[in-house]
Parts: structure tokens; sequence; C-alpha cells
């Protein structure tokens, strides 16, 4: 018996009907459909609410040659998300560092890349992080965002009393000092959310570790 002829067989022992289920494990009645009729697999998480609610055990669920396939597929992808995520954090820290060199410019460094460099990594970090829907939790995002405004607020402070910045303002046209002042608002929005990352987002080691340890 393949895992689809499984599943609907412990639902039909159960006398539930594929909307029951799927308003037990909230998902659509098609979810539950697809599952029944090899067109898609539960992920582990589901697998764990139908053995509970069929009051099965998890192993005769999930023993089936096709599932740990899928399974173990899915764990090489996972590693490798994570692997991702950790190096762009550390690449983001480096950046970060680099961006304050080029915030200054220190030893006349300037470079249009290290921005475009920290943009593209902070895009990359957020497509790989696998705790971001963390950030939607009411206490956390109001942590980070006043924290941001912080970061953000000492960053434009430091920026005013750098005296090459003053030295620009002072001695150069009105559209020069415009288009400076706006590379500059961006460069420190996103070295504040380089910040957020490098001081909320450790916990991809952590993530990490325990996915090593239970592998």
């Amino acid at each position: 018996m393949n895992i689809s002829e499984k599943l609907k067989s412990c639902r039909n022992n159960s006398c539930l009907t594929q909307s029951q289920v799927a308003e037990s494990l909230h998902v659509s009645r098609k979810t539950i459909s697809g599952w029944e009729n090899d067109r898609s697999c539960p992920d582990i998480k589901s697998f764990v609410k139908l053995s509970d609610l069929y009051k099965v055990s998890l192993d005769s669920l999930v023993r089936n040659d096709k599932v740990l396939n899928y399974y173990q597929q899915q764990s090489r992808k996972n590693t490798k998300i994570r692997k991702i995520a950790k190096y762009s954090y550390i690449f983001n820290v480096v950046l970060l560092g680099a961006c304050y060199i080029e915030l200054f410019r220190i030893a006349g460094i300037h470079s249009l890349l290290i921005p475009l460099l920290l943009l593209i990594n902070i895009i990359t970090f957020f497509s790989h992080y696998e705790n971001r829907n963390k950030t939607k939790e009411k206490k956390r995002f109001l942590k980070t965002i006043i924290i941001f405004i912080l970061f953000f607020g000492v960053n434009v402070l430091l920026s005013f009393i750098n005296q090459d910045f003053v030295y620009q303002i002072r001695n150069n046209g009105i559209s020069f000092i415009t288009g400076m002042m706006l590379g500059r608002f961006i460069l420190i929005f996103m070295m504040s959310l380089s910040l957020i990352i490098a001081i909320f987002c450790t916990d991809i080691f952590k993530s990490q570790k325990n996915f090593n340890m239970s592998n």
C-alpha cells in the first residue's frame, strides 16, 4: 500500500471526510485530496498531526520508500539553504565593516560596489533565512523597528559630524549635495538593516547546529 492509499484508508477508518481533516490540519480540502491521490506529499509536521488525528503511529504512516526518498531530498535541500544563510550572515558582517569604511571614506576608499554587494547579500540572506517569520511576531517586530530607528539615527548623526561630509556640503552645488544625501541615506538604511541581521539573526548558527545533531 502506497502512502496515498494509506492516508485515505486511515481517514476512512477514522470516519472522517476530507473537509474535516483539512479543517483539523488548517489546510485546504484540495491539499488533502492531493495527498490521497498521490499528487503531493505531506510535510513532516502534517504527518505528525495526521498520526494523532488517525490514532496511528507515525512510523506506520511514513514507512514508505517514496516518502523516505522525498525527505532525504528535502533534508539535503534544507542543509544547502542553511549553509547559504550561514555564509551570507558572515559576509554580511564583513560588508557592514566595509560600508563604514565607505561611509566615512577611510583612507580615501570609495566604491559603489560595496553598497551594491550589501544589498544583494541582504536579499540573499532573507530569502534563505528559515526563521524570518519570527520577525512578524508583534513584540519582536516592535523591538526590531525601535532598534532599527536607533541605528539609523546614530548613523545619520555620525555621518553629519564627519568632516569630509561637512566639507562636501559647504563646497558643492545643490544638485551634487542632493545626490550625495540620497546616496548616504540609502547606504545608512542598508547598514542599519545589516546591523539588525547581525544582532537578531544569530540563531542561524544554532539552527544549523541543531539540524546537524538531529541527523
